[in-house]
């Protein structure tokens, strides 16, 4: 697999779609930092690491909002083959407000939100809304 994170990110939005309870993602470090942003932002419930040392899964459990998915598209910005970066004087708000995008910064995995009160730009990795 040559982009673990998009395959998560659409994973979770593919299974947002059907009304699944939850869905089951590789694990990876990486991956559980992008994941605890996205429950600090409330677009997923939890969280649960399950399985060996080898063989390590994350099962996350999807959030709905009444009837509605929390997760309703999601667009990866920075690829393998081409990184996207934005300085802290760029970082503007994405559809009113309504969305967040995920970034990678020189103090962790965060949302465009935090960064934007830290001053400090990064990797766009993907817009969620």
């Amino acid at each position: 697999m040559t982009d673990p994170v998009a395959d998560m990110i659409i994973r979770l939005k593919n299974a947002n779609v059907v009304y699944k309870p939850y869905v089951d993602v590789p694990w990876s470090k990486f991956k559980e930092n992008i994941l605890r942003v996205l429950k600090e932002e409330q677009y997923i419930k939890d969280w649960e690491v399950i399985g060996e040392k080898n063989k390590k899964i994350m099962r996350v459990h999807l959030l709905y909002v009444g009837k509605k998915p929390a997760i309703l598209k999601v667009k990866r910005e920075s690829k393998p083959g081409r990184r996207l970066y934005i300085s802290a004087e760029d970082l503007k708000k994405k559809k009113q407000d309504s969305g967040i995008a995920v970034l990678t910064t020189s103090k962790g995995v965060m949302s465009n939100r935090k960064a934007r009160e830290l001053q400090i730009g990064g990797e766009i990795l993907f817009y969620i809304w």
